[in-house]
């Protein structure tokens, strides 16, 4: 009686004539693994990160996808690097060093950049995530200049600033850079850094961080195409200014309303707004005497039936 047991026809013992069936995973075609690399990608909050980062260290993030898909096996390796959509999100961590960077870390950054190929690039920055080693210069001037780490950083990404699609700037200080977009569709950032992007063609906008109400409202040309406006906060009169600096607006959102006591709360129309959506106060006679519940009303009052007034 004889058993097979899975040896090639070869009466000679032998590992390397071992025949192991092929994992399921590997007989994919190529297209639904690209597909299954995507899926992963894009499921990653707020964009697969480019470094990694420890106490006092910088490094690259080769534990997280999508790099960590080159360090299964050669196949999937040669995937993912011809995949260039899977290397188009990417979040850029400033690690806000007054240092230089050692040569490695940008040209790895610049390596990611350049597998994304021709795509539409969606992009997160975020600053100081290295504690900041003051130096009596740097006292001397506030800090209020990027780093150099950061600038190194920043002009590799300023290069490719003609792909940015959806851009998010996840930090409260000026980078006193103006931001060619041409492309550029989403954008969320501080209102102080507005005015520094070129971007006609932008449709979304996630304003972060208190508009002071001593600021002083202008407009500019990158405010002339925004259907969609998401605000922090806001008080009645930041909103009512908003209905003049974005003159197409269909909606709008408003995560806190805070009081600007003292304005005169005169009503206002705009023709393009289709849905409004403020929170819900926990004292409503405050929120109609120092905001919300009045410009709702009056905005509101002018909407069509299928439009939409909504109360968080």
């Amino acid at each position: 009686m004889t058993f097979h047991v899975g040896f090639t026809d070869s009466h000679e013992f032998s590992p390397v004539n071992m025949n192991y069936p092929a994992a399921h995973i590997h007989m994919l075609p190529v297209e639904l693994l690209q597909h299954i690399f995507l899926l992963v990608v894009n499921d990653v909050p707020d964009c697969p990160s480019v470094f990694s980062y420890g106490d006092t260290t910088i490094s690259p993030n080769v534990g997280s996808p999508p790099l960590v898909f080159t360090r299964v096996c050669h196949f999937w390796r040669v995937i993912s690097y011809s995949t260039t959509a899977v290397w188009s999100r990417m979040q850029v961590s400033l690690p806000g060093r007054v240092e230089p960077l050692k040569p490695f870390l940008p040209s790895f950054l610049q390596s990611w950049l350049a597998r994304s190929g021709n795509q539409p690039l969606t992009l997160r920055i975020v600053s100081g995530e290295l504690p900041v080693r003051t130096t009596r210069r740097c006292m001397r001037q506030s800090c209020q200049e990027p780093s150099q780490a950061d600038s190194q950083l920043l002009e590799i990404l300023l290069s490719e600033s003609k792909r940015w699609e959806a851009v998010a700037l996840a930090f409260s200080d000026d980078l006193n850079r103006d931001f060619d977009t041409p492309e550029l569709k989403s954008l969320q950032c501080c209102w102080s850094e507005l005015s520094s992007f070129n971007a006609p063609n932008l449709t979304h906008l996630h304003i972060t961080y208190r508009w002071s109400l001593t600021m002083r409202f202008r407009h500019i040309p990158t405010c002339d195409n925004v259907r969609h406006l998401w605000v922090q906060n806001a008080s009645a009169r930041i909103i009512r200014s908003t209905f003049l600096m974005f003159p197409r607006m269909e909606s709008i959102k408003v995560d806190l309303i805070i009081s600007d006591i003292g304005h005169p709360h005169n009503s206002t129309t705009h023709s393009c707004l289709e849905s409004i959506t403020f929170p819900i106060p926990s004292d409503p006679f405050l929120y109609c005497g120092s905001a919300g519940n009045c410009i709702l009303q009056r905005t509101g009052d002018r909407l069509s039936d299928d439009h939409t007034v909504e109360r968080n």
